[in-house]
């Protein structure tokens, strides 16, 4: 099978849909929770699960790169965002392919957002839209869409 075909299955693999519990070979899979803090405070816990030999891109990469990472939340009067997603220190590398410095994270990693909980029901909606890439090759960017009920 040539390395197109193979490239082809993969990426038809990893966009052919995802639910929690699904893995298809090479594909980051994401876990997300509300830990609540106290009654009033939360944090939203999105962690990550990478297979070995892949990398996922880390927040606040060179806005020229074709490697974003970014978290959106949709607005409601449940909750309201403190600050911004936080992040563990990223590995760090010069990306000969790109020309510029890069950061990013192998294994596994967990960001977080802080969140004042303003109703004691409700639902926290987003997005978290990733890039993955192994020495070889970059998958497309993806979108992983979570919602996280708020309970009292």
């Amino acid at each position: 099978m040539s390395k197109l075909a193979i490239l082809m299955i993969a990426v038809l693999m990893l966009f052919g849909g995802y639910s929690r519990g699904q893995n298809a070979a090479g594909q980051i899979t994401w876990d997300c929770v509300l830990k609540r803090k106290s009654p009033e405070e939360g944090e939203i816990s999105m962690k990550a699960k990478i297979p070995q030999g892949w990398h996922l891109y880390a927040l606040g990469n060179n806005p020229k790169s074709p490697i974003q990472m970014n978290f959106k939340f949709v607005p409601d009067k449940s909750y309201e965002l403190i600050g911004g997603v936080s992040q563990p220190q990223p590995l760090r590398k010069f990306d000969k392919q790109l020309d510029i410095p890069v950061t990013y994270f192998e294994n596994e990693v967990e960001f977080g957002q802080k969140i004042k909980i303003k109703s004691k029901n409700g639902t926290i909606k987003g997005t978290i839209q990733f890039m993955q890439c192994s020495d070889e090759v970059c998958v497309p960017p993806q979108d992983f869409g979570f919602a996280l009920k708020i309970r009292p």
